[in-house]
């Protein structure tokens, strides 16, 4: 039973105590810390709250909203939505649950917002990489991605509001969610630790990240950004609360293949890996968005996203293909951004 698994996670502290203006009572604060494998990646929460059962039950029930998510998301998981989807491309069309719907009407929003580099339907070339999958990981001849590159393209998904029915207009396309349930659920499990009255609060989902109030010593959440090349130690740190993180790095599911680095950050219309860029993260108000908008940089590169920067308003830290550091004015000042190594 999940609540088996998620208990043998959890690690209870005592970090410190909160007095009262009023009183000056005493009020002991308790961290309560859970990490679960799911979404392909662990996920680690950490809450900080005076009544231990009470954030410990919290997060259970965010904990099972996002399992609800990784086993409605997941192509390969037999008869989910997706797969389904995936399954009667190009035959006939699939109703599905009004969330999904919605998830999948919003990634084409994002679609158009981010100049197509953003596409649900770049399934096959992820799929044919390995990359969603325990397959080795091998470079696929041109041949075979030109053929299925012409299954990716987000205007060939047809919806139709009155039913929530979603149709593949082609045989072999394949939705892959992947780039947008993980921040999706992320979101979700903040919700729900927020409607259960947990306010202080931080989710991380593989660098996909939502923090809410304060930490374990009553100050702002501390982020690291690992070093894409030194993934054992942090390139840089910040501070943060009520806001979102996203980070993508070549660094996260890859392969060396003749003395360069092949990875899972692809441009939708070639079905190659993203060269100019090894790390980008920024900050934005949803997780669900700063995991795409993450992606969308990584692909753009530095020197193109500058333009862009002043007119999208975003905070963020970019390591270029060179490894040069490119970050935001408002992340230094807002956020006391430290960089710990340059090199």
């Amino acid at each position: 039973m999940i609540i088996k698994k998620i208990l043998l996670f959890i690690i209870v502290t005592f970090p410190y105590t909160l007095y009262s203006q009023s009183d000056s009572a005493v009020k002991p604060l308790y961290e309560v810390n859970v990490s679960k494998n799911l979404l392909g990646t662990v996920i680690e929460a950490k809450v900080i709250n005076e009544d231990v059962n009470k954030a410990k039950t919290a997060l259970y029930q965010a904990f099972k909203e996002i399992e609800r998510i990784d086993s409605v998301y997941n192509l390969y998981q037999k008869n989910s939505p997706i797969n389904l989807l995936n399954k009667y491309a190009g035959i006939n069309t699939q109703q599905v649950p009004f969330e999904t719907f919605q998830l999948i009407k919003r990634a084409i929003e994002y679609s158009k917002k981010y100049e197509q580099l953003f596409d649900i339907t770049i399934g096959p070339i992820t799929d044919v990489w390995g990359f969603n999958s325990d397959k080795e990981i091998k470079i696929p001849s041109k041949h075979i991605l030109d053929s299925l590159l012409k299954l990716v393209d987000y205007r060939n998904i047809i919806l139709n509001e009155k039913d929530t029915s979603v149709y593949l207009s082609n045989k072999g396309m394949m939705l892959d969610l992947g780039g947008i349930a993980k921040g999706f659920a992320v979101d979700r499990a903040s919700a729900v630790l927020k409607e259960l009255g947990i306010n202080n609060f931080l989710i991380n989902a593989g660098g996909d990240i939502c923090v809410s109030g304060k930490n374990s010593k009553n100050d702002l959440w501390s982020i690291g950004i690992k070093h894409p090349r030194k993934t054992d130690s942090l390139l840089a740190s910040f501070k943060a609360t009520n806001t979102c993180i996203a980070t993508s790095g070549d660094y996260e599911r890859y392969a060396d293949i003749n003395g360069k680095r092949y990875h899972h950050i692809l441009y939708p219309n070639t079905g190659m890996p993203g060269w100019k860029s090894q790390s980008v993260t920024v900050l934005f108000s949803t997780t669900e968005e700063a995991t795409i908008l993450a992606k969308y940089i990584f692909l753009l590169g530095h020197e193109i996203f500058e333009k862009l920067s002043s007119a999208l308003k975003v905070k963020y830290f970019i390591v270029d293909d060179k490894g040069k550091i490119n970050y935001s004015k408002s992340l230094l000042k807002e956020n006391s951004l430290n960089i710990s190594d340059r090199k």
